[in-house]
């Protein structure tokens, strides 16, 4: 591995949407405050915001492309 190459990694607080603090190690030296995380992400509560957004996705593609003969 050559020296002199890598950045240098420094400890953090890393603040959750909870208020949950946790020490992690991160080459950027300021503290970071998460607005999403797996307590309120769709991907991991498995709740959607929309749904609807189906329907008016393919509605806005056959709006978008309706002069073209597919």
């Amino acid at each position: 591995m050559k020296q002199g190459i890598h950045p240098e990694y420094h400890e953090i607080n890393v603040t959750m949407t909870d208020g949950k603090t946790v020490k992690m190690f991160s080459s950027v030296k300021k503290d970071l405050v998460l607005s999403t995380d797996n307590l309120n992400h769709p991907a991991w509560t498995g709740q959607r915001s929309n749904v609807d957004t189906k329907g008016q996705r393919a509605a806005d593609f056959k709006s978008k492309f309706a002069g073209f003969k597919f």
